[in-house]
């Protein structure tokens, strides 16, 4: 069962977890890092959920966190739950705390071990310099998370590159890369242009143009389809 811990602070978490651990037969589980998870009262669940099923390939301490109001007196509230890979800690902050939620979390981060951030929705123009975002080794953005803005937010994303930052519309790509690059060690012929299908607004297709048109040193044409996602990649070589 779930512990609520309300009107709380970081040490009275930190003691729940480790009774927790005893009272589970697990005072040490292994954890290989931590996972913060950045996120909205609305979308909690969704996101908190997809933070578990990481931590069963890869334990984890996972720390969701939800920024409330900044008004009001300062409140730290708290639920925290055991086994399932790991650690779950759900953190909700107002009043100041929600301004300085880097207080909270950086004394319940795991020691000796790696930091991950996620911003299931919309994330910090600069990753790296975000009080939360500084704490982390790798910092995971979604584009494609975003209603509106998505092209602004991908110039915003590349301006503020620092090593660590990763944006899950480039690692939808992979399968797209691999077939490409695959069909290319086939058919070693000289590209001398090409095409990038997908519908409007599409963060994974822009960068895909990019990526092609950098590595191969030709000019590659976005278009619109209806979708969705990438519908078409075509390559044009001197035979065709």
């Amino acid at each position: 069962m779930p512990i609520e811990l309300a009107s709380t602070n970081a040490g009275k978490i930190a003691a729940a977890l480790l009774l927790a651990r005893l009272q589970a037969g697990s005072p040490t589980m292994g954890m290989v890092m931590t996972f913060v998870v950045v996120t909205h009262e609305g979308d909690h669940y969704d996101a908190l959920r997809s933070a578990r099923a990481v931590s069963r390939e890869h334990p984890a301490r996972i720390l969701g966190v939800i920024l409330r109001s900044a008004r009001g007196t300062a409140n730290l509230d708290a639920e925290i739950k055991i086994g399932d890979g790991g650690e779950q800690v759900l953190l909700r902050m107002s009043g100041e705390l929600a301004n300085h939620p880097e207080s909270v979390v950086l004394p319940l981060l795991l020691p000796d071990s790696p930091v991950v951030i996620w911003w299931p929705g919309k994330a910090p123009e600069d990753p790296a310099a975000d009080p939360l975002g500084s704490l982390a080794q790798r910092r995971i953005t979604d584009m494609a998370a975003l209603s509106r803005g998505r092209a602004d937010a991908m110039v915003q994303q590349a301006q503020n590159y620092q090593p660590g930052n990763t944006d899950l519309s480039w690692t939808r790509l992979t399968p797209w890369r691999a077939l490409l690059a695959a069909a290319l060690d086939q058919y070693p012929a000289k590209v001398t242009g090409g095409e990038v299908a997908a519908e409007r607004s599409n963060p994974s297709a822009d960068l895909l143009m990019a990526w092609l048109s950098d590595r191969l040193g030709v000019d590659i044409e976005r278009t619109t389809s209806k979708g969705p996602g990438i519908t078409r990649v075509r390559l044009n070589t001197g035979g065709g």
